[in-house]
């Protein structure tokens, strides 16, 4: 016996097919009708020879779609370039038109359908302008028949007939269109039907909306180290926004957490920003979409696409109710989830490793395809006297330095894009993302002169203390993320040793 699944993927199979096949049918008649009302337009007014072209602009072709003929030296080619054929001076011509073959403007080599000789005399051409745009040229031939005020009612009808023809075709290939894309819309909202950890819920958001796009991409943008930054990217995002870079005030994406409402904006000018004046390609569009569990803002989704038609209003519903969805599964996977606490970093601040594990992957997947402008160090780091700290501190003054330190190691606090992890208890993960090849070298430096003199921490307690850092960079040496972490460790080993 079929389950429940595997009779909704033949379902989906089998509209897919229906549909498809009503589409290639509505495309047959359609195609069927234009056949006949351009060899009816030619018995009504009595030409020899009616054919019809579309103008496609974007590929400068004139493209055939169906012709009548009472002549035998006549032979149509399906495709010219604009060019090779003398409709290129009528292009854009909006209001019928007739000239007379020999004299200036229209020569008669220029029939280049004829062979032998050209056996008419007279040319009218009749435009089909659909948005302001010349869509389609008829073109009626004939060695006596000019065309005349006689003709135009002929003329009129035919040109009502095309335009109720095409805009039928065109309604019906529409809701097809729609059809299917409400369908793949259903098979997004089921892929978010898993039991997984919350991470792996948001990569999966993140991928699947990816799906959406042409030229852009989705990065999800968190809270921890006291601040909301953007800690992973979908794995197809075209010019990703950097790990760790901080939201500022002014973006769509504060506005959108401040608001608690999905922010869209069409970028004029690289205005406004995504999330921060520092952000590389700020151009097309942006929806920001906050990701709300029992109306706390845990997180805001940032999609972008250099294209802004590609945000329909249909589109957004459909990213909008994607992100609440996501949501809604978060919590019914993890009951127990504390809601009134940032759910993607731990109680000291610090993202979880998950998120680090997802980028470092990404990153060295974008690295071995040379998609990306950034240098990406990932390390541990830890308190140089930390045994000391723990044998005179008690367990609250602990948990408090350790959310103490993890505001102070935020690089955003030095001017460096990167986020800090959890590793485990004193020993912190970080990734560093920045064009400068010196970024990392600059922040150890800062963190160093930091900790030169006597810490406070925001119970008043002092502590002295150094510390020990120990990564790598992310380079074609390595394969996933668990081998970087190895030798991070190995890293860090050492410089704890060499102390």
């Amino acid at each position: 016996m079929d389950s429940y699944a595997s009779v909704q993927k033949k379902d989906r199979s089998n509209a897919d097919i229906m549909g498809q096949k009503r589409q290639e049918k509505a495309l047959r008649e359609f195609k069927h009708v234009l056949k006949n009302l351009i060899f009816l337009l030619r018995s009504a007014s009595e030409m020899e020879t009616v054919y019809m072209y579309w103008v496609n602009r974007s590929r400068r072709q004139f493209v055939l779609e169906t012709k009548s003929t009472a002549l035998e030296n006549v032979m149509f080619k399906d495709r010219l370039q604009f060019d090779d054929h003398f409709l290129n001076e009528y292009k854009d011509i909006t209001e019928p038109k007739a000239v007379e073959i020999g004299n200036n403007n229209l020569k008669e080599e220029s029939l280049k359908h004829y062979y032998n000789e050209v056996p008419v005399r007279y040319v009218t051409m009749l435009p089909f302008v659909n948005n302001g745009e010349t869509v389609a040229i008829t073109v009626l031939e004939s060695k006596n028949n000019v065309f005349t005020e006689d003709q135009s009612e002929v003329i009129h009808s035919y040109i009502e007939a095309l335009r109720n023809v095409l805009n039928t075709y065109l309604e019906i290939s529409d809701l097809y269109e729609q059809q299917n894309e409400w369908i793949d819309y259903e098979d997004s909202v089921n892929q978010l039907d898993v039991r997984c950890h919350r991470t792996e819920m948001v990569k999966r958001l993140l991928n699947i909306i990816q799906e959406y796009l042409n030229e852009g991409g989705v990065s999800f943008i968190a809270r921890g180290m006291e601040s909301w930054c953007n800690v992973l990217n979908s794995d197809g995002a075209q010019d990703p926004l950097p790990i760790g870079m901080s939201i500022e005030d002014r973006s769509i994406a504060s506005e959108a957490i401040e608001n608690g409402e999905p922010e869209f904006a069409i970028h004029f000018n690289n205005s406004p920003k995504r999330i921060s004046p520092r952000e590389p390609h700020t151009e097309g569009a942006s929806i920001a979409i906050p990701m709300l569990m029992n109306d706390r803002r845990q997180g805001v989704v940032l999609v972008y696409d250099k294209n802004p038609l590609i945000f329909k209003e249909s589109t957004k519903h459909k990213l909008i109710n994607l992100v609440r969805v996501a949501a809604l599964q978060i919590i019914a996977n993890d009951p127990n989830i504390d809601i009134d606490a940032p759910v993607f970093a731990n109680k000291y601040g610090a993202f979880m490793p998950d998120f680090w594990e997802k980028t470092v992957d990404i990153e060295l997947r974008n690295n071995g395809e040379e998609q990306n402008d950034f240098h990406t160090w990932f390390g541990l780091l830890t308190l140089s006297n930390l045994p000391k700290l723990r044998t005179k501190m008690r367990i609250d003054q602990l948990d408090q330095m350790q959310r103490d330190l993890v505001t102070a190691l935020n690089p955003g606090q030095f001017g460096y894009t990167g986020m800090l992890g959890y590793h485990s208890d004193y020993v912190y993960s970080f990734l560093i993302q920045n064009k400068d090849q010196k970024a990392l070298e600059k922040w150890i430096s800062a963190l160093r002169d930091k900790f030169s003199n006597s810490f406070e921490l925001s119970n008043g307690m002092h502590i002295e203390t150094g510390i020990n850092v120990g990564f790598v960079e992310l380079n074609g040496d390595y394969e996933d993320s668990y081998q970087v972490l190895s030798n991070a460790k190995t890293a860090l080993s050492d410089a704890t040793k060499s102390k």
